[in-house]
């Protein structure tokens, strides 16, 4: 057993932190080359049109699901939204273009339904939840927001950019990948010690197998350029708006991305944030279960 969970730390740890290390990286070059009056001259005063923008540029910004929590926080700390900076964070792992190609891949030839509903829903969740953050927050919501800047902004005219992203990077991924050790493992045991005959319990009832297989997203913390082909997998199993809502929910968030936010975002604004992204994602399955009254 002691096996079987470090073997499956070691997998969830390493397959993370590459995307970690990418995130790391974009937030780096975010702080050196965008400045504040960039952001408030592109991003809309519309609250809507606001989180738009954070969707498309998630679209335009491919970072997974362990590298979208470094980007979101440098983004508040650059000025941008709350609203803005979570529907990137969210919309990000479903929507960027690695994904989208691996989900089609995954179910063309199976149902296109779920990959176009995985789409839709994505971007709309995005922003309904990007939004209602926006209102409910409006204060600092990151840790650490009072510590002094890294000194290097004092001499970031006589440094060369190269040197600056560099301490950049290494302070965020220093920072997160702490937090990221603690999910892993906590994911790792989930794994090892879940009965997978609990899961297939539920599997036939159309409302209790979406909220089993969110559950089981959010406990399984795979990376979501692979979560498509363990939801094919399930397909033979669970209903297609379970699986939809698995593929939704394993992206934007787990078990391990949430000791990666309680360990850079105050504990209130995860507990609404993780609460929200349940809520939001069950009532449009059960909606797509009432609309469709098929197989679904």
């Amino acid at each position: 057993m002691f096996h079987n969970i470090a073997v499956v730390f070691m997998s969830i740890f390493f397959e993370s932190l590459p995307f970690l290390l990418l995130g790391s990286i974009i937030s780096a070059i975010i702080e050196h080359f965008v400045s504040d009056e960039t952001f408030e001259k592109i991003i809309p005063k519309n609250i809507f049109l606001a989180s738009l923008t954070g969707v498309f540029m998630g679209f335009f910004i491919p970072a997974c699901d362990c590298a979208v929590i470094p980007i979101s926080k440098r983004l508040i700390k650059k000025g941008v939204p709350i609203n803005v900076a979570i529907s990137f964070m969210l919309s990000s792992p479903i929507i960027n273009p690695v994904v989208l190609l691996s989900t089609y891949y995954a179910f063309y030839r199976i149902d296109r339904k779920i990959f176009f509903l995985r789409l839709i829903f994505g971007v709309v969740i995005s922003l309904i939840i990007g939004i209602i953050m926006g209102l409910l927050f409006k204060d600092k919501v990151t840790k650490d927001d009072n510590k002094e800047e890294c000194s290097c902004h004092h001499h970031e005219a006589k440094e060369k950019a190269a040197t600056h992203i560099i301490k950049h990077t290494a302070s965020d991924l220093f920072d997160v990948v702490k937090y990221l050790m603690i999910g892993a493992l906590i994911a790792s045991l989930c794994q090892v010690l879940m009965p997978k005959s609990a899961i297939n319990l539920f599997s036939n009832n159309k409302i209790l197998s979406i909220i089993v297989l969110m559950i089981f997203a959010y406990l399984i913390s795979l990376c979501s350029t692979s979560d498509s082909f363990v939801g094919k997998s399930l397909l033979s199993t669970f209903t297609e708006s379970s699986i939809v809502a698995y593929l939704l929910l394993g992206p934007m968030i787990d078990i391990k991305n949430t000791v990666v936010l309680l360990g850079n975002y105050k504990t209130k604004f995860v507990a609404t944030l993780i609460s929200l992204i349940f809520i939001v994602i069950f009532v449009f399955c059960v909606m797509v279960v009432v609309l469709w009254k098929r197989n679904f």
